[in-house]
């Protein structure tokens, strides 16, 4: 038998050795005062189930209003003695549940929208110079492999031709295919080789890769390259050879 089992025993001993002595008390003096002991019977009943009656409610009533009310107003006193005796510390003996009546809850802070804005700006911010430097770098490497191209094809196709050849290079640095192709003509000194150079160097300026390149300058240069293969030129085009008129250029990477 645990501990609060004997102390409800003990109580409830009392309370009922406390009503039995009220009521005999009243069974007395009903009898003293001329009640025939039938009549003081009944009183004595009476008053032990009325005096039951009032623990009852009274016990309930504590319990339930009056129990709870009492045990906070103890602790916020205990809480509040104890804090005030050391500032920085909590009640050991006090639960988390009972610290939650003396102690406000803590709240995170919410960020304000100036705020939310702010890192959205400057998300936005960021994120614009990025492509501005990308955009800057994709430009400035085009310029450079149209430089290129001038230099080294002026001296072996006409104007219109080497025209149509910068703009096929610019729209072939935007994508790997190219929708219309019209083939340019270029001077017979310049063999196979030579064009497959060409399109090496400036392939891999463009980081493309060997298939997409040896498709554009199949495509590009149909009448030179008409007798070989995208299969053979992608196998070939990086190969050095010393008689040639346009050689492998590691420069525009």
């Amino acid at each position: 038998m645990n501990q609060r089992n004997v102390e409800y025993i003990a109580l409830y001993s009392l309370v009922i050795g406390v009503v039995l002595i009220i009521g005999i008390l009243i069974r007395l003096f009903a009898l003293s005062q001329g009640l025939d002991d039938f009549s003081s019977t009944i009183a004595f009943f009476v008053t032990i189930i009325i005096l039951t009656a009032l623990y009852a409610s009274l016990q309930i009533t504590f319990n339930q209003l009056l129990s709870p009310r009492i045990k906070a107003f103890l602790l916020r006193c205990l809480a509040f003695q104890k804090m005030k005796d050391n500032p920085d510390s909590v009640p050991e003996s006090l639960t988390i549940e009972d610290s939650n009546l003396i102690t406000p809850d803590v709240i995170e802070p919410v960020p304000t929208v100036e705020e939310t804005v702010s890192a959205s700006s400057e998300y936005e911010a960021l994120r614009t110079h990025a492509i501005a430097e990308k955009n800057r770098a994709t430009q400035t490497r085009l310029e450079k492999v149209l430089n290129y191209t001038k230099q080294t094809m002026a001296a072996y196709m006409s104007e219109e031709d080497l025209t149509r050849l910068c703009e096929y290079i610019t729209e072939y640095n935007a994508g790997d295919t190219l929708q219309k192709i019209s083939p340019v003509k270029v001077d017979a000194q310049l063999k196979s080789i030579d064009i497959m150079h060409f399109g090496w160097n400036i392939g891999k300026a463009f980081n493309k890769k060997r298939v997409h390149t040896a498709t554009f300058i199949k495509d590009v240069f149909a009448h030179t390259l008409c007798d070989l293969e995208i299969s053979t030129i992608e196998r070939k085009m990086s190969h050095n050879e010393s008689k040639t008129k346009i050689h492998l250029n590691n420069q525009l990477v």
